[in-house]
């Protein structure tokens, strides 16, 4: 039998009374997602507007007007929906948004807001598991009578061994720690059976039209995909998911709104992802192998496969990724997100680097994907304490001021752990991130990304154009071409530490960094960038 999600109803009530040569064009969309910027926040570290440590959606909304001045265009969240994790990603209710981000009215407004302001907004769902406490799992647990049998898989016919989160089958129930000192369980969704696969066509369905009459006024402009697989986990039980159960869900809301953007995050981040698009019918997947390729050349401890001290690497990948992906879809470019370290953390601090990550993330191809508070540099490194809290160093506050005690910080892992003891709040270093200062400072790392994100807003060949490697390229210089209709822009980035003279043609200078150009001469000082029009 088929199960509506019964918060629709409630929600649809409450919304009525609240009222060499490699092509980059991306063609017959709705909506060309070339032309976007987006901003990945984690929402829970951005601002808090109730003064409980932890951010929110009033938090965000109120600061969507920072966003604007940046520059961005679309905001990713992490997930919404209530979970006793605090990344969210493993939900205990599907149907309610996590009390400390706030209510479904704060969501409406939030949207509201983003729309009012012509940018567009990506949520993040882990749509393949549940954890302890969900009604499902509490209700068939035991109980094969349950009228929830169907959503959660079981390795037996009692409902004693429900299929877990990377453990084998028929195992004991596994205790995950969780922060801050809670102990949780992960199940899987039994994604092979109808009624899932139908309800979660709703529930898609529902984020994408709220009202269900066709205005997508309060719907999402996308969805992004955690950890999408083909055979999920590897375990050999839930196979063939792409083309069974992604591709009928993605058709399903796509019918509702045809412009919609649907990015998969490969679990496999050695791969392109074209696959996955292919089978799926997912517009995009995620360039981890043009970010691995940047950080194996500028890394401050590269690993023992990285190869070679020039860029031809990373232009092999782009090349690659571009070839691979279909014409009419995308690839989500980026260096730094939630689960990896952060790029000033990566590259040891070393200021230059930090800069011409700024110009790789914003002026190679693909979609630019910023993690919050990238464009102020701070660091933070995955750890190896437990499964649960070693990403806290990469998510911490958003440092609007450097001071923890100020209005808004975010700190919700305040005191709680050695993740707060290393903390740039405690180390002092937010007192060179804090936005407040680099605002002030018109050489700042922000203004360099706000620039940076100009310049490419209004350039077509920037946005949309073709790749092509230039002759010059090489012992430290990457340059390359972005061609697109009649506008043809050269960018040279000197990657090394050694300064670079090289003979240009005639060109508009559009922007330089640590570099000049005197008549047809360009000089690149060690890591200093020029963005030129042919």
């Amino acid at each position: 039998m088929r199960k509506i999600p019964g918060f629709i109803i409630s929600c649809l009530i409450l919304m009525l009374l609240s009222c060499s040569e490699v092509h980059e064009n991306k063609g017959n969309n709705t909506v060309n997602w070339q032309d976007e910027v987006i901003y990945h926040v984690m929402q829970r570290s951005f601002y808090d507007s109730s003064g409980d440590r932890h951010g929110d959606l009033k938090g965000i909304t109120g600061k969507l007007d920072y966003l604007e001045e940046l520059g961005v265009t679309a905001i990713l969240f992490t997930p919404l929906y209530k979970s006793d994790f605090y990344h969210n990603y493993f939900p205990v209710d599907y149907e309610k948004i996590d009390p400390r981000y706030g209510s479904m009215d704060d969501y409406f407004e939030f949207i509201e807001a983003v729309h009012d302001r012509g940018m567009k907004f990506i949520m993040d769902m882990e749509t393949q598991y549940v954890q302890n406490g969900n009604l499902w799992f509490e209700d068939s647990y035991m109980n094969p009578e349950s009228q929830y049998s169907d959503f959660i898989y079981y390795d037996d016919e009692d409902n004693r061994y429900p299929e877990q989160f990377l453990r084998p089958s028929g195992s004991e129930l596994y205790t995950y720690k969780a922060w801050p000192e809670q102990k949780l369980h992960i199940f899987h969704l039994d994604m092979n059976h109808p009624v899932v696969l139908e309800w979660m066509k709703d529930y898609y369905a529902f984020w994408t039209d709220p009202l269900g009459d066709g205005s997508l006024r309060y719907g999402v402009d996308g969805f992004r995909i955690d950890h999408i697989m083909d055979d999920l986990d590897y375990k050999g039980i839930f196979t063939g998911l792409y083309e069974d159960f992604w591709k009928p869900v993605f058709e399903h809301v796509k019918q509702i709104n045809p412009g919609l953007f649907i990015v998969g995050e490969q679990s496999n981040w050695a791969d392109y992802g074209e696959t996955m698009i292919e089978k799926s019918g997912a517009d995009a997947s995620f360039g981890f192998l043009i970010r691995y390729a940047i950080a194996d050349l500028l890394a401050e401890d590269p690993p023992d496969y990285a190869s070679g001290h020039d860029a031809s690497n990373i232009a092999l990948h782009i090349k690659e990724t571009i070839g691979r992906i279909p014409d009419d879809r995308y690839f989500v470019h980026f260096i730094e997100n939630h689960d990896i370290d952060r790029w000033s953390s990566v590259v040891g601090g070393h200021e230059g680097k930090i800069r011409c990550g700024a110009a790789l993330t914003l002026l190679l191809p693909g979609i630019p994907a910023i993690y919050y508070a990238q464009e102020l540099g701070v660091t933070g490194q995955v750890q190896d304490w437990s499964y649960d809290v070693n990403h806290i160093p990469v998510r911490e506050a958003f440092p609007w001021t450097y001071d923890h005690n100020d209005d808004g910080i975010a700190v919700f892992y305040r005191d709680t752990g050695p993740w707060w003891d290393m903390s740039y709040f405690k180390t002092g270093d937010a007192e060179s991130f804090a936005l407040s200062a680099q605002m002030d400072d018109p050489g700042s790392l922000w203004n360099l990304y706000r620039e940076v994100i100009a310049l490419r807003k209004n350039s077509g060949a920037l946005k949309h154009g073709d790749f092509r490697m230039l002759p010059e390229s090489g012992n430290g210089l990457f340059a390359f071409a972005r061609e697109y209709m009649q506008e043809r822009v050269l960018v040279y980035i000197n990657l090394s530490d050694v300064s670079a003279r090289i003979e240009i043609p005639r060109t508009q200078t559009l922007f330089t960094e640590n570099s000049r150009t005197e008549g047809s001469t360009l000089s690149l000082y060690p890591y200093g960038f020029a963005v030129l029009k042919d």
